[in-house]
């Protein structure tokens, strides 16, 4: 196999107690990185989510600005809140089973910030991040059994 030395790079996932991590040398011609984006999703290398929760949020207000100017067109309440859904609650939800477990109060409180704002512009219901993910989380998890009807041979 053949490694693209140009576009390989690597991070080193450790506790956040820095007292007792040792870093080892780095791999010849691999650039060693604190975080990089893995199918949509920021790893940093002490398992923070901070700059993923950042980057959501970011794309996220984007969204309410063209969300905004929907609302100013005339777009019914009905149509606005199936937009919000498909274009905010799915970004703010996507792969959380593997950085969900890492939010902390503040980051959640964010989270919550902007969907109290999403309420207050008329998008949503006042909903909350815990609420979101449990519900999603549970969706997930029943979907996950593969429902099969048993075949009689006679």
């Amino acid at each position: 196999m053949v490694i693209n030395e140009l576009k390989t790079k690597e991070v080193v996932l450790h506790k956040p107690c820095p007292q007792k991590f040792h870093m080892g040398s780095p791999v010849d011609a691999v650039k060693r990185v604190s975080r990089i984006k893995l199918l949509g999703v920021i790893v940093q290398g002490s398992f923070s989510v901070d700059m993923h929760v950042d980057y959501i949020l970011s794309v996220c207000s984007q969204r309410i600005f063209l969300m905004k100017r929907l609302r100013d067109q005339g777009l019914p309440v009905k149509h606005l809140n199936t937009v919000f859904q498909a274009v905010i609650i799915s970004r703010l939800l996507y792969d959380t089973p593997s950085w969900g477990c890492f939010l902390i109060a503040e980051l959640s409180g964010k989270i919550d910030a902007f969907l109290r704002r999403a309420h207050r512009y008329g998008f949503a219901a006042n909903i909350h991040i815990f609420t979101l993910l449990v519900s999603y989380l549970i969706k997930l998890y029943r979907s996950s059994f593969v429902k099969c009807n048993p075949v009689i041979i006679v």
